[in-house]
């Protein structure tokens, strides 16, 4: 039987880049242990090590894109680090934010899922419990997130800043920023939403948690490396390119940000034909380049 060259390549290039993900992560999770031993504050120990787990989660990924491109377009990758260290800086205080109104307010979750209380009813193996509660764990979080994702498109106050993130031409794991405030909005609509409704135990697993710790990135990457057919069930760079497509029969397709179930239940999938990468960004705002304007193109700021 012959194999078709393309194809094995990208299979290839998947697995390695999957191998390399968990490498990064390891990496990455041991200069932090090295970090917390430090004799310096918490608190600081805690910002820096959100800076180390965004730069060994971009870095496998920004090597694909090397290898494997989906274009020769320019990166821009100065706009995208730059934008991410403020960006990273903010979402380290609206986290705190974050927990300071759960522990103010008591909040405890209706439903609490754990692996210890699965295993003594279940039949199944440990490895599977462990697969089940990582990806129901993002399965209850992407239904908070494509509603939430959704909104954004729909209200005009919350566009105006999500906008900023769609407006970007040169699409990329770094060149991928949101505006600073876009994770303040979260507090309301997922985060303690998700706080009062259930805390589910995930544990950590080899590649499958890595993966999923670089996904933010991951679908914005411009590579030819993707999950195909896999695509059906999770989410990938080509089935969220459609999401940030200039064309205008993609507008309003592909919210969900891990599960593509989510987008068929409620009528806003779009799955890309094959090697369908579309040129994204929005035709009538122009992409940040200086911190002024990724910071108020925001009309809310000019009202």
């Amino acid at each position: 039987m012959k194999i078709n060259r393309k194809y094995f390549l990208l299979t290839f290039g998947l697995f390695a880049l999957l191998i390399l993900i968990e490498i990064s992560i390891r990496t990455q999770t041991a200069l932090s242990k090295q970090l917390f031993n430090l004799n310096i504050p918490v608190l600081l120990k805690t910002n820096l090590a959100s800076y180390l787990g965004f730069t060994f989660a971009v870095l496998p990924l920004f090597l694909f894109e090397i290898l494997l491109p989906n274009d020769e377009k320019s990166k821009d990758h100065k706009f995208g680090v730059l934008f991410w260290i403020i960006s990273i800086q903010c979402n380290f205080f609206f986290s705190l934010i974050a927990i300071k109104i759960i522990n103010l307010f008591n909040l405890k979750p209706f439903f609490k899922i754990s692996f210890e209380s699965l295993k003594g009813v279940s039949i199944v193996s440990p490895l599977l419990i462990n697969i089940f509660l990582i990806i129901f764990t993002l399965f209850v979080f992407d239904f908070f997130y494509y509603w939430f994702h959704r909104m954004q498109h729909k209200i005009t106050f919350f566009w105006e800043f999500h906008k900023v993130h769609h407006s970007i031409k040169n699409l990329n794991a770094v060149v991928s920023y949101h505006h600073v405030l876009e994770e303040l909005f979260r507090i309301p609509f997922i985060i303690i939403p998700l706080a009062i409704l259930i805390k589910i135990d995930a544990p950590k697993l080899a590649i499958l948690s890595s993966f999923y710790a670089v996904y933010g990135q991951f679908i914005h990457m411009n590579s030819k490396v993707s999950l195909g057919f896999l695509r059906y069930i999770f989410a990938d760079n080509y089935y969220h390119r459609i999401h940030h497509s200039l064309e205008e029969s993609h507008h309003n397709k592909n919210f969900a940000a891990f599960f593509p179930i989510w987008d068929m239940i409620f009528s806003t999938n779009h799955f890309p034909k094959n090697n369908e990468f579309p040129e994204v960004g929005l035709a009538d705002v122009e992409q940040p380049k200086t911190l002024k304007s990724y910071l108020f193109l925001p009309d809310i700021f000019k009202k």
